[in-house]
């Protein structure tokens, strides 16, 4: 917490206002990273492969830096821990505009959050060393695959005529 103030040039007690824990800030960047993601430049146009595109990334981006990313997903689930503790990163929101999903069903939604969890799930692995950054970004490539095959021949959730 120290090094995050003198890199701030605040007070150590003007941290501690805002982050009570470490997990509070590990927790509050990753919430910063979901909210501003860099989309995919290039889209498609189909729904299934810009949303793997969109998770390769982030699994990608995130293991970059294998460190810090231990430390997001490991105050996430410490935070998560506290029966206090609320946090809903809120990346459906993405995966469905990256799908060009505007007014999903319900079953948009439900896909766009396993989506989410089998993300999550895959980076906890990965952070933890059970897997490698590749494998990890390959799995996530192969779980969008499976969980979005409804989404594969989509665009902007209805499905493309021949």
């Amino acid at each position: 917490m120290q090094d995050v103030a003198d890199q701030s040039a605040v007070s150590i007690t003007t941290v501690y206002r805002y982050y009570p824990t470490k997990h509070h800030l590990f927790t509050a960047l990753l919430l910063h990273y979901t909210r501003s993601l860099a989309l995919p430049q290039q889209r498609t146009g189909c729904a299934a492969a810009d949303v793997t595109e969109l998770m390769a990334g982030i699994c990608r981006t995130m293991l970059a830096r294998p460190r810090l990313a231990r430390a997001m997903i490991t105050s996430v689930n410490a935070r998560r821990a506290e029966s206090t503790a609320a946090g809903d990163f809120n990346l459906r929101e993405t995966i469905l505009s990256v799908a060009a999903i505007a007014e999903p069903s319900p079953q948009d939604a439900q896909l766009a959050l396993l989506v989410e969890q089998c993300a999550y799930g895959i980076l906890s692995w990965a952070v933890m060393g059970e897997t490698t950054p590749a494998r990890a970004e390959s799995d996530m490539r192969r779980a969008c695959e499976l969980l979005l095959a409804p989404w594969a021949e989509t665009t902007g959730g209805r499905v493309r005529q021949a």
